[in-house]
């Protein structure tokens, strides 16, 4: 168990005001944490979270907030993980201020709003053209944060090759619809089909797309249809897959497999951070 000091300090090393920004820069799968948990250390992985918070490290505070997120390591509590994503965009990392507007559109460990979800990913970047008011434009990048999490949950892994490109859809926020423009390309199974030389590829996009975003419109807060806009906007995707709790389950220690390293402390620490109605 991770001592209570210690999640402390990181509580106000990641929510502390006046810290200097830091860009991410290297690949999330090359970051010592992302190692740390394919290779089944958690108690490792934790350490560098803290570390890293306390080095202004926003790759670090984000990636804690995905674990949080996910419940890879620690127990999953999705309004901490808005916190660790919050402060990850503070420090400069636009990755992460999308995931916090997504937190912040489903009133996930703030209050709900689209309107100032919207603002979050405006300043974040999306819509540069300004096609969308802000509430539209945070139900669009909320259901956008959602479907990504689905899809890094649900797709195999390696389903894409790596660094083979964007994966782009185009959404009216008064539409059900979604259509998709790019994905990366698809990783083929080794193995072929039975009685057959053609090998399959791992995953049908077009399919997986649809489904989770489908899924993501029916879980996200139901938005006022008179203030969504009749306009399409481009998004991209987060199905980078440097962090999957697969890979700790299959690879830990099964006395360290998802042990409640922070959790038992984490929650009384962020009782005055996460106001409860």
């Amino acid at each position: 168990m991770i001592d209570a000091r210690r999640i402390r300090g990181l509580t106000a090393v990641v929510f502390g005001a006046g810290l200097t920004a830091t860009a991410q820069a290297a690949p999330l799968s090359a970051n010592p944490i992302a190692v740390a948990i394919r290779h089944g250390e958690c108690h490792t992985a934790v350490d560098l979270v803290i570390q890293g918070a306390a080095a202004n490290d926003a790759p670090a505070v984000y990636l804690g907030g995905r674990m949080l997120d996910a419940g890879i390591c620690v127990r999953q509590d999705g309004a901490a993980a808005a916190k660790f994503f919050a402060r990850a965009g503070d420090l400069g990392d636009p990755d992460s201020s999308l995931q916090y507007a997504a937190k912040v559109g489903q009133g996930e460990g703030f209050e709900q709003s689209y309107q100032h979800a919207g603002e979050i990913c405006r300043a974040a970047g999306l819509d540069p053209q300004a096609r969308l008011s802000d509430y539209s434009l945070g139900y669009a990048c909320t259901v956008r944060g959602v479907a990504s999490r689905l899809l890094r949950e649900n797709l195999p892994a390696g389903a894409f090759r790596p660094d083979s490109g964007p994966l782009l859809v185009e959404f009216n926020p008064a539409s059900p619809e979604v259509s998709i423009r790019q994905t990366p390309e698809v990783e083929i199974a080794h193995e072929p089909l039975t009685g057959s030389h053609i090998r399959r590829a791992r995953v049908n996009p077009h399919r997986a797309i649809q489904d989770a975003w489908l899924s993501a419109m029916a879980t996200v807060p139901k938005p006022d249809p008179g203030r969504l806009d009749n306009q399409v906007v481009k998004l991209s995707l987060d199905v980078d897959m440097a962090l999957d709790r697969r890979q700790v389950e299959a690879t830990a220690d099964p006395d360290h497999t998802l042990r409640p390293l922070v959790p038992e402390n984490l929650g009384p620490v962020m009782v005055p951070l996460i106001p409860h109605k």
